[in-house]
């Protein structure tokens, strides 16, 4: 075995050959228990992977949904960074000794290789559950992901990763942790580097030092991880926190497609003609993703679970009242004051914050544009959108497909056509509320409204009778009151809100609602209680970082109020509700992730006493219309009010264009 590797220019003819033994063949077996359905599949270049899951596990799925995904693909540097001599490969977190090049020169049993192990997402899992345990394979993670062959570190791009751990028994007492490390397909750090299933990605096979996964952590993977099945709730849950997590790189949503198979007639013709006339029936999980611009997709069959159900009509009948009732003048009136304040103009009260402005702009030029977070002071994290959003300029001047007043305006007049009230809530950003939290800006902690091109477009909404539920007043003032509070609004390694921060726009929502002349023929009064619960979540930033910075974010203990009804059953939406929310996943964090029954529309319906109706999309809060209006017309007609909610810095570049009514499927008023 080599020790060290004399590594020169991964773009010249003296790129040394790999140092490490291999072996002409030997890739390893199939997974014994997740099977791909794809002929003909190319991980780099395909846009569906199907697979079959025959034990729903969390580590056969984990497996399922990560290993050789071509949503997970990353495009490379143009040109290969150049490296030079190293000593210690990883930085020592594989042990260099045992370091091959073929699976048949490993200890490995044929049992142990058909059980592989995800690695990362298992990281994630053991790092949510004993993160004191976990990091010593955190560590192993980010140093293999931090390599770059003694060339100067680049976050933004990642020669290799670990991809799978093998748990290799030697003796009744001893477990060795046995890892395959592949390469990008840019990465030709070495020449002849083994590809021993020709799928383009090298790859390397090594130990970790045994001590990384001890006892309890051992028997915390064999147990729960590995061993337990998860039922139909439990599946959901998890095919929601994929979705979820995945969201900031890969514009994930989950899928239902139309008809109940997949592709569904409303799946794009290319990815049916990929399909070549095969169809899925009644696929349990399916995920669409974006990563690059077109969508691609994860198909899952799991054996014994029941399947993703497809939208069905809404059919109980509620007479309403053709009447719409908006209210924008209050709003009107706080909006023409804030500008009153700032020389009675917005292009006036943009100059005032240029400073500020150039400085975010700086900020983001700095940083690589591969990198979705940033770090911030006190251990706050950052989205890169929102930041972007705060100084992305006036609103209603981007281009059509961008521009959102005429589809916010289109949708209200529809809605209003139907006898639906409507209400827009854009969320603020946890940047408009935590601003002296940014890094290298110096505000004030009470500073001021950062983005007035969101006020100019509440107001022109105002205009055209659309009526919002402006919550950045709200939580700027709530923001005051953080010294007396278990907990700040927004959670800091995450993009979302926190248990405190969604009740408050609950609340503030249930206001609103109950003023409606409607309402109170609607009300059932129903008595809600609530539970708190606590739980670990490993915030939905912290991988957007470098890998050298990962490691300072471990995962947070978060609590969360789950809502309880009538004989102690926990809060479900209901979609017969007259009432829906549509939403992004603000809706979903802590109703259909995490604790779950604890999400800010389960608050809204114990404020209200009447559960509701809700309708999410991960990512998809400009486009979640298509959800609703899928339904048909005559489902539409039964509800009394649209409550649109998704955040705010989607209203700046969004990253598809936003769907015109007319492109919305299912009867949808036109």
């Amino acid at each position: 075995m080599v020790a060290g590797a004399a590594i020169g220019s991964l773009s010249c003819a003296r790129t040394p050959a790999f140092p490490w033994a291999a072996q002409a063949s030997g890739a390893p077996p199939a997974h014994a228990e997740v099977e791909t359905l794809s002929g003909g599949y190319d991980r780099r270049a395909s846009r569906v992977l199907v697979r079959r899951v025959r034990r729903a596990t969390r580590a056969n799925l984990d497996f399922a949904a990560h290993h050789a995904n071509v949503i997970l693909a990353q495009p490379g540097p143009e040109e290969a960074p150049a490296a030079r001599l190293v000593d210690s490969p990883f930085g020592g977190a594989v042990v260099t000794s045992t370091l091959v090049g073929s699976v048949r020169q490993t200890p490995l049993s044929a049992e142990e290789l058909a059980s592989p192990l995800a690695f990362s997402p298992l990281v994630d899992y053991l790092a949510r559950v004993d993160p004191r345990a976990a990091q010593g394979l955190e560590e192993a993670r980010n140093a293999v992901r931090a390599e770059s062959w003694g060339g100067p570190p680049n976050p933004q791009w990642t020669f290799q990763e670990i991809a799978e751990l093998y748990l290799h028994r030697e003796t009744d007492s001893r477990v060795v942790p046995w890892v395959r490390i592949e390469f990008q397909p840019w990465a030709r750090v070495f020449r002849q580097m083994p590809d021993l299933d020709g799928d383009g990605f090298a790859e390397l096979w090594g130990a970790l030092r045994p001590e990384l996964l001890p006892p309890a952590l051992l028997a915390r993977v064999e147990g729960d991880y590995r061993g337990r099945a998860l039922d139909g709730p439990a599946l959901a849950a998890w095919a929601n926190e994929l979705a979820s997590y995945w969201y900031p790189s890969y514009n994930t949503d989950l899928y239902r497609p139309a008809g109940g198979r997949f592709p569904g007639t409303d799946t794009e013709p290319e990815v049916a003609r990929e399909m070549g006339g095969a169809t899925v029936e009644h696929p349990s999980v399916v995920l669409r993703g974006k990563p690059q611009g077109v969508p691609v997709y994860l198909v899952l069959v799991v054996d014994g679970a029941e399947p993703a159900a497809a939208p069905q009509p809404v059919a109980q009948a509620v007479p309403i009242a053709k009447a719409v009732s908006p209210k924008v003048e209050p709003l009107v009136a706080a909006l023409g004051e804030e500008l009153s304040a700032h020389g009675g103009s917005f292009e006036a009260w943009a100059e005032e914050l240029r400073p500020t402005h150039d400085a975010i702009r700086r900020l983001l030029k700095e940083r690589p544009e591969g990198l979705k977070a940033i770090p911030g002071r006190e251990g706050y994290l950052f989205y890169r959108a929102s930041l972007a959003y705060l100084a992305g300029g006036d609103l209603t001047a981007q281009r059509q497909g961008k521009n959102p007043l005429p589809v916010i305006a289109a949708f209200k007049e529809a809605l209003a056509r139907e006898g639906v009230d409507f209400l827009f809530v854009p969320v603020p950003t946890k940047a408009e509320i935590f601003p002296e939290l940014l890094p290298r800006l110096q505000l004030p902690r009470a500073a001021g409204v950062l983005n007035p091109w969101q006020r100019k477009l509440l107001l022109e909404l105002a205009r055209r009778g659309v009526e919002s539920v402006d919550l950045l007043p709200l939580f700027r003032a709530a923001r005051a009151q953080d010294s007396s509070e278990k907990e700040p609004l927004y959670q800091p390694l995450d993009t979302h809100w926190t248990d405190r921060g969604l009740r408050l726009a609950a609340g503030r929502l249930s206001e609103r609602v109950k003023a409606y002349p409607w309402f109170e023929a609607i009300a059932g009064r129903r008595a809600y209680q609530t539970k708190e619960v606590r739980f670990r979540r490993q915030g939905d930033l912290v991988s957007r970082l470098a890998p050298g910075e990962q490691g300072r974010y471990p995962p947070q203990e978060l609590l969360a109020r789950q809502v309880v009804g009538p004989g102690g059953s926990l809060y479900e939406d209901d979609p017969e509700s007259p009432i829906v929310v549509l939403g992004d996943s603000f809706t979903a964090v802590y109703q259909r992730l995490d604790c779950r029954h604890a999400g800010v529309t389960a608050h809204l319906a114990r404020e209200l006493g009447v559960p509701v109706d809700l309708v999410m999309s991960y990512g998809g809060g400009p486009n979640v219309r298509r959800s609703l209006m899928s339904r048909g017309i005559d489902a539409l007609r039964q509800k009394r009010l649209v409550i649109w909610m998704f955040a705010a810095r989607d209203l700046h570049d969004y990253w598809e264009d936003w769907a015109p009514l007319e492109e919305q499927a299912g009867g949808a008023p036109r």
